[in-house]
């Protein structure tokens, strides 16, 4: 059974995910890419799993026999992966949750069909080929077939992560419990198997016309907009949090999230619910509103209510669109009106 048709399942996992991700558990994710001549005393937290993720295994040349190849693939114990490979890449989980969180992984991994899980694999493979493929030579690159290296590869690919061209740990700059809770939310809006991260402009210096600031709960009704917009927006004139991904994936993210909203935006449009109340990150992102607003910059912003949710620094007397009442692309045509009053 495909994505498309495990919908239900898929938002059983967000709520789980979500749950989970409000708790801010000590615990996080990272990659351990090792050589044949790697000497390293590293020390884990005591609660931790290491998996092996995939390995570059080299090119196939006469240097590197194929003969030698099937050989080490003969040889080889599956739980460490294929002897004699250049470089083996891990993942770690580090915390005090580590086994909820691998519980909870490996059933998010059976999402997938037997041809998702092949996809997700030659999307890892490829991206780390491409870098070496040459006409004389084939580059031999494996992934694990574990159910828990599946979703860690989904993730990692998800945020356009994987490279072969750095050893040692590295460190992903959110924990585990939230970046599979924006993986679940991307997959239950575009049930494909794709990088999220579309632009290769650095976000920090681009100036947007505008930006969308919304609670994930609405995420159905928003990427429905964004879609809309991003046909008559040039590229890199819409801040669409899911074509930013592997950029927002860092320390401080407050602080570029508020810069955009405040400084480099034209115009930002607040999709306002009882959630957008009660979330971290939209707080983040009102306060950032709350001043233009105190700027006496009106004109910058645009409100889109789906409840009458009690939110501070609102009031009756502000004038709004009714989610309820106008459609996904009705609300990207009344954005696209205020985006050309504003040029």
């Amino acid at each position: 059974m495909s994505l498309r048709k495990k919908s239900i399942e898929i938002k059983r996992l967000i709520d789980a995910f979500d749950a989970e991700a409000k708790k801010f558990h000590d615990i996080t994710f990272s990659t351990y890419t090792i050589t044949q001549s790697t000497t390293s005393n590293m020390k884990f937290k005591s609660l931790n799993h290491a998996i092996n993720l995939w390995q570059y295994y080299g090119k196939i040349n006469e240097e590197h026999s194929s003969k030698d190849f099937i050989e080490n693939l003969k040889e080889s114990d599956p739980q460490w992966g294929i002897r004699g490979a250049q470089i083996s890449a891990f993942g770690l989980i580090e915390g005090d949750t580590c086994d909820l969180f691998l519980k909870m992984a490996r059933r998010a991994a059976h999402l997938f069909s037997n041809k998702e899980v092949d996809i997700i694999s030659s999307k890892v493979v490829n991206e780390i080929r491409e870098s070496e493929s040459d006409e004389g030579s084939k580059t031999i690159v494996s992934t694990n077939s574990n159910s828990l290296a599946i979703w860690l590869n989904y993730l990692l690919y998800y945020l356009s992560m994987t490279s072969h061209k750095q050893e040692g740990i590295r460190v992903i700059d959110i924990d585990p419990f939230a970046l599979s809770l924006l993986a679940l939310e991307q997959l239950l809006s575009e049930p494909t198997i794709k990088k999220v991260d579309k632009s290769l402009s650095k976000v920090d210096d681009i100036k947007f016309d505008v930006a969308l600031s919304f609670p994930g709960e609405k995420r159905d009704y928003v990427f429905e907009v964004a879609n809309k917009l991003q046909e008559s927006l040039d590229d890199d004139r819409l801040f669409y949090d899911f074509d930013y991904q592997s950029q927002l994936a860092r320390p401080n993210i407050d602080i570029l999230l508020q810069n955009i909203y405040r400084n480099n935006a034209k115009l930002i449009v607040i999709f306002l619910s009882k959630e957008y109340a009660q979330k971290e990150w939209c707080g983040l992102e009102w306060r950032a509103v709350r001043d233009i607003i105190k700027s006496k910059g009106d004109e910058q912003i645009m409100f889109v209510k789906f409840d009458d949710a009690q939110i501070d620094g609102l009031f009756s007397i502000d004038g709004y669109i009714d989610a309820n009442r106008f459609t996904p692309n009705n609300v990207a045509d009344f954005i696209m009106e205020r985006i050309k009053l504003l040029a």
